[in-house]
């Protein structure tokens, strides 16, 4: 099976964030033969390639991933060696399996398939980056400034996000949460908690407003989408002296916003409710939400997941963020599709070897299909 070959090759390969461990140059070398031609655009220690191939047809279909992993974890945990990619019982083990070098495999296997079978396909791109799982400012946003700067920006892109649930297909990604996240810094006087009317305690000043935050009422979210969400994920103060009132009191926020609200909006909310405290306030923007609009690209995509796996997908805008939002800010329709999450970013990550088939299966389907009225 051609994408259990390639799986197995790409995992064996250790690329924790932000290494790539040489899975971009093996697919260099699987590539080529098939009529792609890498451009290398590394960035910052970070490897990146866009490997695109001329089409007989009108249209341009990119697949976009990363070769990148998060870290194992203990290894002495693991049921099998995470870089081994060890096959047993019909389960593909090891890191990366589900995120998402199994979902790369399947996208070149499909390809090779179509071609053996003579299909005239669009001019292809594959886009990969190792720098998905880390800060993501060297990866697929350098990927996506190129191709604007070339005037070949694709005409719809299929992430390989591990976006299906129970069964590959059910789930298909069209938009994500954007997201703003930094730090509120309360300020108050350091002083001897015997003596608190020499002080100013920035934990008392910090708790209200905080409170306030957690109940801002964002509204109604928009079509489609969760509820805009803020967390705060963190709060520090003092000096670890139990007698000593803090001076200041740090909370890390955390905030998945829906395309009912935007990010000025949100600062002018969370400063509203900061305005009677003494408050160092630094948010920042870091993903911007998304949504592809329903049409044929969406359309294409649940006609292909119905033909091969016989499923009526869900189009869902949950989880966190990913690359796509690069190609969305550029205009580009995005959807993720890939394998099932189950063990993503887990000890013991893994996937069904009849999953990569099922993928590959869909992958050229929609490859096949695209641009053909």
């Amino acid at each position: 099976m051609v994408a259990l070959h390639h799986a197995v090759a790409l995992i064996s390969r250790p690329s924790v964030t932000p290494e790539d461990g040489g899975c971009q140059a093996y697919l260099d070398t699987v590539l080529q033969p098939l009529g792609f031609v890498r451009q290398r655009l590394d960035a910052g220690g970070v490897t990146n390639s866009c490997y695109p191939r001329p089409g007989a047809r009108l249209g341009t279909l990119a697949f976009a991933g990363h070769t990148d992993v998060v870290p194992t974890g203990p290894l002495a945990a693991w049921p099998h060696d995470p870089f081994s990619a060890t096959v047993a019982d019909g389960i593909l083990h090891g890191r990366g399996a589900q995120d998402m070098k199994g979902a790369i495999a399947c996208w070149v296997a499909a390809v090779a398939l179509l071609l053996e079978q003579g299909v005239a396909l669009p001019t292809l791109q594959l886009l990969i980056t190792s720098d998905e799982e880390g800060e993501s400012i060297d990866g697929t946003i350098r990927l996506v400034a190129w191709l604007q700067a070339h005037h070949a920006l694709p005409d719809a892109v299929v992430v390989g996000e591990p976006s299906s649930f129970q069964h590959v297909g059910d789930i298909v990604r069209r938009g994500r949460r954007g997201v703003v996240q930094g730090k509120i810094t309360f300020l108050g006087r350091q002083g001897h908690s015997a003596y608190p009317q020499d002080a100013d305690n920035a934990i008392h000043r910090a708790v209200p407003v905080l409170a306030r935050i957690a109940a801002i009422d964002w509204g109604q979210p928009a079509s489609g989408f969760p509820a805009t969400s803020c967390q705060i994920t963190n709060l520090t103060a003092g000096t670890g002296a139990i007698n000593v009132i803090p001076g200041s009191c740090t909370a890390v926020i955390d905030l998945r916003y829906n395309p009912a609200n935007d990010y000025e909006g949100i600062v002018a909310a969370i400063a509203a409710c900061c305005a009677e405290v003494k408050v160092d306030l630094k948010l920042e923007h870091t993903a911007q939400a998304f949504v592809t609009p329903e049409g044929p690209f969406l359309q294409l995509i649940a006609d292909a997941i119905d033909r091969c796996a016989a499923i009526v997908t869900r189009p869902d805008t949950g989880g966190g963020t990913s690359d796509g939002r690069f190609f969305a800010a550029a205009g580009v329709p995005v959807v993720e599709l890939g394998l099932t999450n189950g063990t993503i970013h887990q000890i013991g990550e893994q996937v069904a070897v009849a999953e990569l088939a099922q993928l590959t299966a869909i992958y050229a389907d929609i490859m096949h299909h695209f641009g053909v009225k």
